[in-house]
């Protein structure tokens, strides 16, 4: 009877290990999928600002139908959990934002490149990592 105890204790183990480990990789996957979800809702909130800059007439201090210019304000673009770089053109405006975790690869951050065309008014995103 002793051994038969001490093998289910050992599976127990086992299987209470195992568990906690996948419960571990679940989280750090949600935590990486919420972190690309905060950084592309930031750079929408980015985009709909770069869209008022375009719609603005020269004297108002905007690009008067286009991008050329555009600079964020440093209060969107860099939050305690957010940093996003923009390039602009005439016609597109790029982002590309950077989370405060890890990403895929467990040492470089989240990575979100989108791409806002103001001729068509269409965006493209890519997720790096």
């Amino acid at each position: 009877m002793g051994q038969q105890q001490l093998l289910l204790i050992i599976l127990g183990a086992l299987i209470v290990g195992l568990a906690i480990y996948t419960g571990l990789q679940f989280f750090k996957v949600y935590q990486q999928n919420n972190e690309r979800d905060v950084v592309l809702q930031q750079i929408n909130v980015l985009v709909l600002d770069a869209r008022k800059f375009a719609a603005k007439p020269t004297f108002l201090g905007g690009g008067n139908g286009n991008f050329a210019g555009y600079q964020p304000p440093n209060d969107l673009a860099n939050t305690n959990r957010v940093r996003i770089y923009t390039g602009a053109t005439a016609g597109a405006v790029i982002f590309t934002g950077f989370g405060s975790v890890n990403g895929e690869d467990g040492q470089s951050p989240v990575h979100v490149i989108l791409q806002y065309t103001l001729a068509d008014g269409k965006s493209e995103v890519e997720v790096i990592n």
